[in-house]
C-alpha cells in the first residue's frame, strides 16, 4: 500500500468566478528538497486548469522563518500580488501569490 508523503489543498474562493486558494501545501520532513511539493503544487495547477478555472492563489506569511516558502511559490510560476501588513501579527505581513490558470 502507498503511504502519503505530502498533501496540497485547494478550495474555491465562495463569490469568485473559477477562482480558488491554496491553503495547505506539506511534504514529510524527512523527505523535502526532492521535488516532492513542487509536483504536488503541478498536479493542482493541472487539475485547476483542467478544470476550467482561472487563478489560484496561496497565501504565507512574510516574515524572514518563510522566505524560502515565498520563494518556493515564485520558483513554481506564482508571482507576489500583495502583502497586508502586520497581518498575522505585528510585524508579519501576509503575502498573497497568484497564479493565472
Amino acid at each position: 500500500k502507498g503511504v502519503a508523503v505530502g498533501l496540497c489543498y485547494t478550495v474555491p474562493e465562495e463569490l469568485a468566478d473559477r477562482t480558488w486558494n491554496m491553503l495547505a501545501l506539506a511534504v514529510r520532513p524527512d523527505l523535502q528538497g526532492q521535488g516532492l511539493g513542487a509536483a504536488l503544487v503541478y498536479a493542482a495547477d493541472q487539475y485547476q486548469t483542467d478544470k476550467g478555472h482561472r487563478i489560484l492563489y496561496v497565501e504565507t506569511s512574510g516574515t524572514d522563518d518563510f522566505a524560502l516558502t515565498r520563494k518556493f511559490y515564485a520558483k513554481n510560476g506564482y508571482e507576489e500580488e500583495a502583502r497586508i501588513r502586520d497581518f498575522w501579527a505585528q510585524g508579519a505581513a501576509k503575502v498573497i501569490f497568484r497564479k493565472a490558470l
